[in-house]
């Protein structure tokens, strides 16, 4: 799985991280959806990679994904943000994921 970033959605995230080194978990947020195939794309930083995660390659941060939550997304992803706007938008060559995602510090 790859990810590409846009200059604008690496600054951002770069910025809510802060100096602490940061993961980015790549997240099928399933909680409160009922089912466990039923949820939301989600973004968090985490501060380390747990057994089941694997790395999703990117140019210029660190992501990772839980392997079972691999499925629900493309092989090749694209994160954008607006430079004024506190969320993200999520693509994949065939489908938008989101456009209104937020990064969440979960560390």
């Amino acid at each position: 799985m790859v990810i590409q970033v846009t200059e604008t959605a690496k600054k951002h995230i770069e910025s809510l991280a802060g100096s602490e080194p940061a993961i980015i978990r790549l997240a099928y947020d399933s909680e409160g959806c009922g089912c466990g195939v039923n949820g939301l794309p989600a973004l968090w930083i985490v501060s380390a990679k747990e057994a089941d995660d694997v790395e999703i390659q990117s140019h210029h941060l660190h992501f990772i994904i839980h392997r079972l939550q691999a499925v629900f997304f493309e092989e090749h992803l694209y994160l954008d943000s607006e430079k004024n706007y506190p969320s993200f938008r999520l693509t994949g060559d065939g489908q938008l994921y989101g456009q209104n995602i937020r990064l969440v510090d979960k560390r």
